[in-house]
């Protein structure tokens, strides 16, 4: 992804999600921290902290604090616990089509947040 392309991506996530924090350890990956995102009705919590993680090259991976429950009541599949620059977040399984050349962070985010609408 562009420096000029995450620049505008990341005024429109800030206008969707509101709070949010950048960071650029080394190794050349950009982290965007929100502090809020919203989850999919019935979820508990009904938000959750979100982590974005944009490499150099190749498509983004998005991270939601662990512990999350899904309106059925149950903890999502597929899921781990990582740590991320001394952080723990939960990484989880769900694929959908993505390109960085028509598809916006928020779209993204979005998109990866949906996984969690799915009773499994």
């Amino acid at each position: 992804m562009t420096e000029d392309a995450l620049k505008t991506d990341a005024v429109a996530l800030k206008e969707t999600y509101g709070e949010m924090s950048i960071a650029k350890p080394a190794g050349g990956a950009t982290l965007i921290r929100i502090s809020d995102a919203p989850l999919p009705k019935g979820c508990t919590p009904s938000s959750t902290p979100a982590l974005l993680v944009i490499p150099g090259q190749g498509r983004p991976v998005l991270y939601v604090k662990p512990k999350l429950k899904l309106s059925n009541g149950v903890e999502p599949r597929s899921t781990s616990v990582v740590t991320v620059e001394g952080e723990e977040w939960m990484q989880f399984s769900y694929n959908f089509p993505w390109d960085e050349n028509t598809n916006s962070l928020v779209q993204f985010v979005a998109a990866g947040l949906r996984r969690f609408a799915k009773l499994e």
